[in-house]
């Protein structure tokens, strides 16, 4: 398993020390902007001092910037959803069809648009794309030729090879996704480029939330953003997102063991595990389930979790007359064989529900048009629309308010 030097650049083309006042009516192009998501960063990881990770390049942007305390994920809260939520302002949950990703309204509006393993970008209407392969589960062993061979335009590979040697390689990896990057805000200084770095994510997934591999997963991707941001122009922005926090799964809630009666198949019990949440549409079940919250902590019970809340996130599943969640560290299975409240693998693992305590993410947003600011905690749909205020677009379809102007 490979480990990440810490060798701090420094962020040195960043923000104007003076911030400027946004007005309503900015015009699309009269600011660039850069996205750079850390697919995987848990907002503990800057705001609980344990971590101890060293990361001056992000400290800079919430230094110079206005940056979330957390985000409020959408349901599934796993990568690939969260990451075109982040662009779209529209739940992965969304009944309305298709919605128009951020790149698309920018390249309406004749902005130079590149995007960088970022997900469903396949065939998208954007000037230069290296499309992000979709996976069954994250991992780190992508074939290089698997990105590259689909990147557009023809050649774009070859180009920074050329200009960057040892670009081209055995696997892709966030090293790869800074070069590009690097490259395209030189080269042709689009006016929106988007760049996810996966490796933080894989990390977690294979040694723990916020492992001691995973902190210096992220040190590294600091030094890529360190390097991203040299590579700026003036009058661009750089926001900094992620789309879930993460937990470990030291511990298997499967509710339909413990609600088994007597001959009764454990299989036949009526209540469904999805995004996290152990639901039922039988009124009896969901009082044994409620009952049992006495003494939650034993049987792998937090909360019970109000319709609304549900209804809000997952409209699919409406369907219930009840939902409850488990504690921080405890995944519901819907599993019918083995203990009811048995040991996990202790790994990392998202896609648990949005709205648990300390399951957060991060945005961050710092440069011309953004005053230093702390915005509390906000919902990962407003992300959307808040990007696209600062380059002069609009997402109709977006659900939520922009914060735009910051």
């Amino acid at each position: 398993m490979p480990r990440f030097s810490s060798v701090v650049l420094v962020l040195t083309i960043l923000i104007s020390p003076v911030a400027f006042l946004a007005q309503p009516g900015d015009k699309p192009g009269s600011r660039k902007l850069v996205v750079i998501s850390v697919a995987g960063l848990d907002a503990r990881f800057l705001t609980e001092p344990p971590s101890r990770v060293k990361i001056p390049n992000i400290r800079k942007l919430i230094k110079r910037g206005a940056a979330a305390s957390g985000v409020v994920g959408v349901a599934p809260s796993d990568s690939w959803p969260s990451q075109i939520s982040i662009v779209t302002g529209v739940s992965p949950s969304s009944e309305e069809g298709a919605a128009m990703p951020l790149w698309l309204m920018a390249s309406k509006n004749g902005l130079k648009t590149a995007t960088i393993y970022w997900p469903d970008t396949v065939g998208a209407a954007v000037a230069f794309d290296f499309p992000a392969p979709r996976e069954a589960a994250p991992g780190r062993n992508v074939q290089f030729d698997e990105v590259a061979r689909r990147a557009s335009p023809p050649g774009i590979a070859d180009r920074i090879e050329k200009a960057s040697p040892g670009f081209q390689k055995e696997l892709w990896d966030d090293t790869s996704a800074a070069r590009a990057a690097a490259f395209l805000l030189r080269a042709e200084n689009p006016d929106l480029l988007l760049v996810q770095l996966s490796d933080v994510d894989w990390e977690q997934r294979e040694t723990g939330a916020l492992s001691v591999y995973a902190r210096e997963a992220l040190e590294n991707d600091d030094d890529l953003i360190g390097q991203i941001a040299q590579a700026v122009s003036p009058s661009t922005i750089v926001a900094l997102v992620s789309g879930h926090g993460f937990e470990n799964q030291n511990y298997i809630v499967r509710p339909r063991v413990l609600l088994k009666q007597g001959k009764q198949p454990a299989a036949a019990v009526p209540l469904q595990v999805e995004d996290g949440l152990i639901g039922t549409s039988d009124r009896a079940v969901a009082e044994r389930l409620r009952k049992l919250l006495a003494d939650g902590h034993r049987h792998g019970l937090a909360r019970e979790v109000p319709m609304t809340e549900v209804s809000e996130k997952a409209p699919r599943l409406t369907r219930w007359v009840a939902a409850f969640d488990t504690p921080a560290n405890y995944v519901a299975s819907p599993q019918d064989r083995g203990p009811a409240l048995g040991p996990g693998t202790h790994l990392g693992i998202s896609g648990l529900w949005p709205g648990r305590p300390g399951y957060r993410s991060v945005f961050i947003i710092a440069g011309e048009g953004v005053s230093v600011r702390k915005l509390g905690e906000i919902d990962l749909l407003q992300i959307a629309p808040t990007l696209a205020g600062a380059i002069g677009v609009e997402l109709p379809q977006a659900k939520r308010k922009s914060l735009w102007p910051l």
